[in-house]
């Protein structure tokens, strides 16, 4: 009888619980990032990246979360701050890609709704250059950046690094681009586990 109930377990998946979950091996990085809440990440990163925010109008929680007032004022009541922001370079092909396209949109979306900032998308490439060492610097063209329209700009930098099948780590830098210093920095870090299809993660 005990072999009966046995097979049936192991048939109808009653050791379920027991499973462990292993390495993503074969996922694609746009696989895990579907599999993963993008907007909150992404939210509290430019929640930490603020040095102004929405205050007169809403009101932020310690994770990030956007809570709207009943009566929020006009956008244009607030002294709003313009930052650059480019797309995710990935570290080791020195190029956006897919992915890095997206993580660029969910950035300046997340900061122009966190931290009310007016958002100018910039071209990674033709601003800052990524090394070897995987450095990120100005290329100094500053005349080039500056502009009547964002007379003291700053630049939103995001790089990222899929390692392992499992891991995928995101850098966010908010650069002065007079002075060329990191004024703060943000880092994300990924770690996904599969079976099968199911794919879970967290986040450090």
């Amino acid at each position: 009888m005990g072999l009966i109930l046995a097979g049936i377990c192991l048939l109808s998946g009653c050791a379920a619980t027991n499973v462990v979950y292993g390495p993503c091996y074969g996922k694609t990085l746009p696989q895990l990032l579907d599999a993963t809440t993008l907007k909150r990440l992404f939210q509290e990163m430019a929640y930490e990246l603020c040095t102004d925010s929405c205050s007169d109008c809403s009101t932020r929680t310690f994770d990030g979360k956007l809570l709207v007032t009943p009566k929020p004022c006009a956008l244009e009541e607030i002294k709003r701050q313009t930052v650059l922001v480019t797309d995710f370079v990935d570290l080791k092909s020195y190029v956006p890609g897919e992915s890095g396209l997206l993580m660029g949109e969910l950035m300046r979306g997340s900061l122009n709704q966190v931290c009310c900032y007016k958002i100018v998308q910039a071209e990674f490439g033709k601003y800052f250059k990524l090394n070897e060492n995987g450095l990120v610097s100005l290329t100094r063209r500053v005349s080039e950046i500056k502009h009547d329209g964002y007379p003291q700009p700053e630049a939103v930098v995001g790089t990222y690094n899929f390692l392992n099948n499992s891991k995928v780590v995101l850098f966010v830098r908010r650069i002065n681009t007079t002075t060329g210093y990191v004024t703060k920095m943000v880092t994300r870090e990924i770690d996904y586990s599969c079976i099968g299809r199911k794919i879970v993660y967290g986040v450090n």
